[in-house]
C-alpha cells in the first residue's frame, strides 16, 4: 500500500490514504473536533496579501483550543505510526512543524460563498482529515496545481491560473488526504448552498526544513495572534 501511495504522492502532489488509518479512529477524531468546532469555532472573513488578496471565509479553532478540546486528535498529530505513514509517502524524515500554532488547525465552511481561497503553506505537508462534507454539487471541492513554489512578496496566482488548469477532486466525509502544501498552490472552492465542510489540518516539516527560517503571516492573521504570542519550538 505505501509503495502505491508513495508513487501517487510523488506524481501529483497529492494521494487519500484514508485506508491506512483505521476507521475507528478516523471516527473519534471527526467526533471530537466536530465537537470543538461547534462549541469554540471563531468566525472569519479576511483577504491574505501574502497569497495575493485570496479569501478566507470560514469558522476556525486554533491549536491550542483543539489540544485541549480533541485530546484524541492531539495524540494522533504526534503518534509515531502517523509520522511513520507521512514519512513513508513522502520519502523523508518528516516530524511536527516547529511553529506551535501551526501543528493543528479545524476550518468549518458553512455559509454558502465560504471558501478556503488559494494558499500554499508554510511547511511541506498537509494531512488533511475531512469530517464533513457536502456532495459534489454544493461545492466546496479541493482543486490544486503541484510543482508550483510560493513568492510570498509576488505570489503570482492569477498568471498561474491562466498557465495551468487545477485539479479537481471532491474528499467525502470520512476522508483522510496527504498534499504537499508547500510546492501545491490549492483552495478549497467556495459553497455554493448552506451546508457543513468541516476539517481538520495536521502540518508537518520535513526534517530539511527545520533550519530554514520560516515567516507566518497568513495563520497569524487567521488566528488574530500578537507578536507577543507567536512560539516556535527548540529545533
Amino acid at each position: 500500500m505505501s509503495a502505491a501511495f508513495r508513487a501517487t504522492f510523488a506524481r501529483d502532489g497529492f494521494v487519500d490514504v484514508s485506508a491506512a488509518i483505521p476507521s475507528g479512529i478516523r471516527a473519534a477524531v471527526g467526533a471530537e473536533v466536530i465537537a470543538a468546532l461547534d462549541a469554540h469555532a471563531v468566525r472569519r472573513d479576511l483577504r491574505i496579501a501574502a497569497t495575493g488578496g485570496t479569501l478566507r471565509r470560514y469558522r476556525v479553532v486554533g491549536r491550542d483550543t483543539l489540544a485541549a478540546a480533541a485530546p484524541v486528535a492531539a495524540a494522533a498529530y504526534r503518534s509515531e505510526q502517523l509520522l511513520s505513514l507521512v514519512a513513508d509517502i513522502a520519502g523523508e524524515p518528516v516530524v511536527p512543524v516547529p511553529y506551535v500554532p501551526e501543528e493543528l488547525i479545524a476550518t468549518r465552511l458553512e455559509t454558502a460563498g465560504d471558501t478556503h481561497g488559494w494558499h500554499w503553506d508554510d511547511y511541506g505537508f498537509a494531512l488533511v482529515w475531512v469530517l464533513r462534507a457536502p456532495p459534489p454539487e454544493g461545492g466546496a471541492a479541493l482543486e490544486f496545481i503541484p510543482g508550483v513554489s510560493w513568492n510570498k512578496s509576488a505570489p503570482g496566482i492569477d498568471a498561474i491560473l491562466a498557465a495551468r488548469r487545477p485539479v479537481r477532486a471532491y474528499p467525502g466525509t470520512g476522508t483522510v488526504y496527504l498534499l504537499r502544501a508547500d510546492t501545491t498552490l490549492h483552495r478549497v472552492t467556495p459553497l455554493r448552498r448552506d451546508g457543513f465542510r468541516d476539517a481538520l489540518c495536521f502540518s508537518y516539516a520535513a526534517s530539511r526544513e527545520l533550519q530554514r527560517e520560516v515567516s507566518h503571516e497568513t495563520l497569524d492573521a487567521i488566528l488574530s495572534e500578537s507578536p507577543s504570542r507567536r512560539r516556535r519550538v527548540p529545533v
